[in-house]
């Protein structure tokens, strides 16, 4: 099974899923991959008890003795996220080395610091000014994307050219790329006093013109010692920025 890649400029206009399996196969480009921050999103205060990093941008807010931290990485941040871009879900190289995130992403934790128990759900919410709402993509999203390729046999040998790249499709780096978004996303759970839980909630990369946006993450249970339930929520809100160049 032979996959034919395409440049750059013809990448903007494919639909996620194939721009998906193309993330996966961005190694074999003729020059190192060179990320810079076209686009990221900012924190806007909200005051009560919010606190934000003046470093990392990070939000936290704390409710009821949980702590929820959130941090809207950028392409840099992202392209961070392992060592060989290869096996990257989340990002394309260019011809040119220039990396572009597929999504947007956040790094979320939920701390426990007082609870008996506090339940934490996956699912994540992200509306924009003009009330459009997104849901995070789950890792059935991902998991249909890796099924549609259904790799055949080992492909190890097999290579295509197309101007500027010199690749070709593995079932190893398919099978190592999974294996990154099953490590990295967000997963609902129970966390007991003490306990945080990490990881990432993914969205359909927003449009360039979209600018404020709140986000809300995970339903969050508490459960006191005497078994009593508490419904909490937490909102974070966002400003998208266009770097000028």
């Amino acid at each position: 099974m032979m996959f034919r890649l395409l440049t750059f400029c013809q990448l903007k206009y494919l639909p996620h899923g194939i721009m998906f399996v193309i993330a996966v196969l961005s190694a074999g480009c003729a020059v190192v991959p060179q990320p810079m921050v076209e686009v990221y999103l900012e924190p806007v205060e909200m005051g009560g008890n919010t606190k934000i990093h003046p470093e990392t941008g990070a939000v936290t807010i704390l409710q009821k003795g949980v702590a929820v931290t959130i941090e809207a990485l950028d392409e840099v941040e992202i392209y961070q996220l392992t060592d060989d871009p290869r096996i990257n879900p989340y990002i394309v190289v260019g011809s040119r080395g220039d990396v572009e995130s597929i999504y947007t992403v956040f790094d979320l934790t939920v701390h426990n610091l007082e609870s008996s128990r506090v339940l934490v759900e996956e699912s994540a919410m992200l509306i924009d000014k003009n009330g459009a709402q997104y849901a995070n993509l789950p890792y059935d999203y991902f998991e249909d994307l890796y099924e549609s390729v259904n790799p055949s046999e080992n492909n190890a040998q097999n290579q295509s050219t197309y101007p500027y790249y010199h690749t070709y499709l593995d079932v190893a780096s398919l099978e190592e790329g999974q294996a990154v978004v099953a490590e990295s996303l967000f997963e609902s759970g129970k966390l007991f006093n003490g306990a945080k839980r990490r990881g990432l909630i993914i969205f359909e990369r927003l449009n360039v013109d979209t600018t404020d946006m709140r986000i809300t993450i995970p339903e969050i249970v508490t459960v006191n010692s005497d078994g009593k339930e508490e419904k909490l929520k937490f909102n974070f809100d966002f400003r998208q920025i266009v770097v000028e160049k």
